[in-house]
């Protein structure tokens, strides 16, 4: 479990990005503390890792492509008797 400022410094953004992921609802937290009270923001480490993974941007992999169907024939074999 992580607080505000080390999941800042795990992820290598700014306690304010992290408390707007977590305002804006895009990092899942527990928040400590006594009915009526804001509250200590504790944040999970898997939840973290899976947020800033979300984030990832890379090179999609290429989708396998198909062989190409045999072209059909306008012409059909007709068997005369």
């Amino acid at each position: 479990m992580l607080t505000v400022k080390q999941a800042a410094e795990r992820a290598c953004v700014s306690e304010g990005l992290i408390r707007g992921w977590v305002a804006a609802g895009q990092l899942p937290h527990f928040r400590l503390g006594a009915k009526g009270k804001r509250g200590k923001i504790i944040i999970d480490e898997t939840d973290l890792d899976g947020v800033l993974a979300s984030f990832k941007v890379g090179r999609k992999e290429p989708e396998p492509k198909l062989a190409p169907a045999a072209p059909r024939s306008a012409f059909h074999h007709l068997k005369l008797s």
